[in-house]
């Protein structure tokens, strides 16, 4: 499963990061919660918050490269 685009992975502003979810389509639904929650919220919205979003998405993506491979 693709949950943060590697071009995404890269934004370190609530704002790029955002812009740059907003334009992709196979973006996880937590990134895109967590934009729509930015959007509503603006300011309350931190980049410590985008940081843990990233960790987060990055740990579900190690997660499901491990799992993808199997020895049948």
């Amino acid at each position: 499963m693709r949950t943060l685009p590697d071009k995404c992975e890269q934004s370190n502003t609530v704002a790029s990061f955002c812009d740059c979810i907003g334009k992709e389509e196979a973006s996880d639904a937590a990134a895109k919660g967590f934009c729509t929650r930015a959007a509503d919220n603006g300011a309350s919205v931190t980049g410590d918050e985008l940081v843990e979003l990233k960790k987060a998405l990055k740990d579900l993506k190690d997660i499901d490269d491990d799992e993808g491979c199997c020895e049948c």
